[in-house]
Formats: structure tokens, C-alpha cells, sequence
């Protein structure tokens, strides 16, 4: 990973460190450093979040200097106290990704699974960079929550928080960062003090004479063990920076129509105790309400809905429920114009709004050639239309709804064309 050094308020933050798990609790420091020597890496960092710990590496030649802060420790400990908001509330999160815009104009990516950055988890580049590897780690599925600045709200990301790098660092009541010196990377050998070394100097010359051969078959042993270590480690680092093999993303979702019966079905708590409905938000994975409450009171929506959510003002509340629908086998894909021709057409035929946009590619390893399907994100607003039958229209192979929406009485529905 290339290293990349930012500054945010009076501090260096570093991003672009090579993470590995640690295994040995009560030697933490010691097990970071012989991994450390092992990868020539001369600066390393220690994080332990949610019973997991793990070391970060990075080298002073490319600009990693000692005391650096490293950014993603620091936003790795906030969701770790925090946890983050996810399926109807704020809730521990083990899996996450995350892309956050810099003051300097560049981006910061994570990306953590099972609580331990992936080795190639943390990234800065342009916004470009950072794009394409957030929606290449997104289509491997499993994520709790994305996390980013607000301008990626509308990239249709499943459970998105909007969330500045600002409000990930600790503060002070001044403003001022509250820093921690674990933050920072530490060199990875010892200095040892003025006096120890020269005993050890001592040492060492009184001992030339008599085991000069002994140390230089010493010395060539361990040089050897050393590049063996080094170079089965680099193997290691490009084997786990390339991209794993994609997933057919269009296989761990259910059926279009499928999906819509049962988010009609689904539709039951229009006015709960007086309360309007704002939005009925339908997912593969959940259903969620929100209401304005009007002229009604908390208790008659509770009466109602026992399990609703109420805000601390008492004006609006929310109330969601796990969803839970068969998987539609990934199918064989059609070609561009043979599926988006169709659906464009039989939409404007109906005189149907509709947004259609390609979205980047997964991203393939070096020399892999052309990338193995395409992919459109699609919105269409339902003009009054049940959603079942904008979604016969759209059940087609390749074709999947990522929500539903029903505000102010009319539906709309989201989701991704995969073609070939």
C-alpha cells in the first residue's frame, strides 16, 4: 500500500499502513516486531478493538516518519466505543467500510471485517481511487455499514451513515484533537541507553578475536533466513492486495417480484395512534417505518406499534423489522441492449420517470482482461403504479431491486441491471 500523509488540524495523520493479526496477547509489542523485521518494515502501531488485535506497518523510505498518527486506528477505536447506526439503530459493528474526504482534498478508505482491517483496508488516494475500491469491496456483500462524507448518500449504498472524518476523532471541550500516544507508529527496534551500549561494545570486542568465524556464519545464516521471510511475506502482500475473484452480486438478492409482494405485504402501520406516515423504506433485509406524530401522543402509537422507536423530542419516531426472503440463484446474464432496451422502452411506453446510470466496474486483477459483467443503477418512480407491476416489468435475468420506497402515497423503486 502506498503510504499517504495528511494533516487535520495541528496533527500528521498516516494513512496506507500493511495490517496484520496478532496472536499472542501477552506479547503483543514483541510478535509486532518480529513480523515487522520479517517485512522490512522499520515503524509499526498497535490496535486492540473488540477482543481483536492487530499491528499496522509501514517503512520510513516512503515518507512514514515515527510519532505519525495513524488514521485508520483512530476511526477503528471511535466505531469500536460508538458502534454505528445500522438496521433501525445504533448497534456494535464488526464489519464496515468506510470513505471520508480529507481536508486536503484527497480520500481516506477502511475496510474491516470480523473487527481487523483487511491488509490492503487502508487507503488514501483521489476520489476516483477511493470510488472504485469502495464499490469493489461492496460487492463481496457482508457489510454491517458504509460509512462516508454525505455526497456519497446517493450512490445507493445499503445501510449508509453519513459521517465527515471530523466526527470520528476525539475532541476536547476547546475543539482541539484529544490526542493518544498509542495513536502513533513507534519504531520497531529498541534504542538501547549510552551506557548499555558500550558495555555491549565491550563485549563485542573482547569476544572479536576468539568468535569472528562463529558470527559470520551467524550472520550469513540469518541474512538468508531473512530474505527467504522477506520474499515469502511480499508474495504474501500481492496475493492479498490483488482483488478476490467477484461474487455474482446479482445472486444474493432476492427475485424482483418476490420482493415486492412482500414489501406490500408488509405495508400495515400507515396511521399508528393518529401518526402520518413519512416513509415505508422495503429491503432484502428489512422493513422500516417513519411518522411524524402530529396531534397524536407517543403512548397511542406505542398502543399500536409496541416496538416503535420515539425520538427524545417526541415528534417522530421509526420502527423497523428483519426481512427475510429467498435468494434468486444468479442466472446467466444478457447482453447490454438486451435487457436495458426492453425496460427503457416498456417504461416509456407507460410514461414512467425513470434514472438510469453504469456504475464502475468490479474492479479485476492485473492482466484479467475485460471485467465480467456491467452493471446500471436504475430508479423509477411509480406514478400511482403498485409496485408489483413495475417489478413483472423489471423481472428479467440480471435484474435486482435494492429497495423499495413509499412516501406521500406513491411508490419507487431502486435497484441494479447486471448485464454481460
Amino acid at each position: 500500500m502506498a503510504i499517504y500523509v495528511t494533516q487535520i488540524g495541528k496533527h500528521r495523520f498516516i494513512c496506507g499502513l500493511f495490517w496484520q493479526s496478532l496472536s499472542r496477547p501477552r506479547e503483543l509489542l514483541r510478535e509486532a516486531r518480529e513480523l515487522a523485521r520479517k517485512i522490512d518494515s522499520d515503524l509499526l502501531v498497535l490496535r486492540t478493538d473488540q477482543s481483536t488485535a492487530q499491528a499496522g506497518f509501514a517503512h520510513s523510505a516512503e515518507g512514514a516518519r515515527r510519532g505519525m498518527y495513524s488514521l485508520g486506528a483512530v476511526v477503528s477505536k471511535t466505531l469500536a466505543i460508538e458502534g454505528a447506526y445500522y438496521d433501525g439503530e445504533q448497534q456494535p459493528v464488526h464489519n464496515w467500510l468506510a470513505a471520508f474526504k480529507l481536508p486536503d482534498g484527497q480520500w481516506a478508505y477502511f475496510a474491516v471485517r470480523d473487527a481487523n482491517f483487511l491488509p490492503n483496508g487502508d487507503f488514501a488516494g483521489s476520489k476516483e481511487e477511493v470510488l472504485e475500491r469502495l464499490h469493489g469491496d461492496y460487492g463481496l456483500g457482508g457489510w454491517n455499514v458504509v460509512l462516508g462524507d454525505p455526497e456519497l448518500a446517493d450512490y445507493g449504498f445499503h445501510n449508509f451513515d453519513a459521517r465527515g472524518i471530523e466526527s470520528l476523532i476525539p475532541r476536547r471541550k476547546n475543539g482541539e484533537i484529544r490526542v493518544h500516544r498509542w495513536w502513533g507508529l513507534q519504531q520497531r527496534q529498541v534504542r538501547r541507553p549510552y551506557r548499555r551500549l558500550a558495555i555491549a561494545a565491550g563485549l563485542a570486542a573482547l569476544a572479536l578475536g576468539g568468535g569472528m568465524l562463529w558470527q559470520q556464519r551467524q550472520r550469513a545464516i540469518a541474512e538468508r533466513e531473512r530474505d527467504q521471510a522477506l520474499a515469502a511475506m511480499r508474495e504474501k502482500m500481492l496475493h492479498l492486495a490483488a482483488p478476490a475473484a467477484q461474487p455474482h452480486p446479482w445472486g444474493t438478492q432476492p427475485a424482483p417480484l418476490a420482493l415486492a409482494r412482500a414489501c406490500v405485504e408488509r405495508l400495515a402501520y400507515l396511521t399508528p395512534g393518529g401518526w402520518q406516515l413519512d416513509d415505508y423504506v422495503c429491503t432484502g433485509a428489512q422493513v422500516r417505518y417513519a411518522w411524524t406524530r402530529r396531534d397524536s401522543t407517543a403512548a397511542l402509537l406505542r398502543a399500536e406499534v409496541p416496538g416503535a422507536t420515539v425520538e427524545l423530542s417526541g415528534d417522530r419516531a421509526s420502527y423497523a423489522l428483519p426481512l427475510q426472503l429467498a435468494r434468486k440463484p444468479a442466472e446467466a446474464l444478457l447482453g447490454r441492449d438486451e435487457v436495458l432496451e426492453p425496460i427503457i422502452s416498456q417504461l416509456q411506453l407507460m410514461g414512467i420517470a425513470h434514472q438510469l446510470a453504469s456504475t464502475p466496474a468490479p474492479i479485476q486483477p492485473a492482466g484479467a482482461g475485460a471485467p465480467p459483467w456491467l452493471s446500471y443503477s436504475f430508479k423509477v418512480d411509480g406514478r400511482g403504479l403498485a409496485p408489483t407491476t413495475l417489478a413483472a416489468m423489471l423481472e428479467r435475468p440480471g435484474v435486482r431491486i435494492d429497495k423499495l420506497v413509499y412516501r406521500g402515497g406513491l411508490w419507487s423503486i431502486e435497484g441494479v441491471i447486471y448485464a454481460k
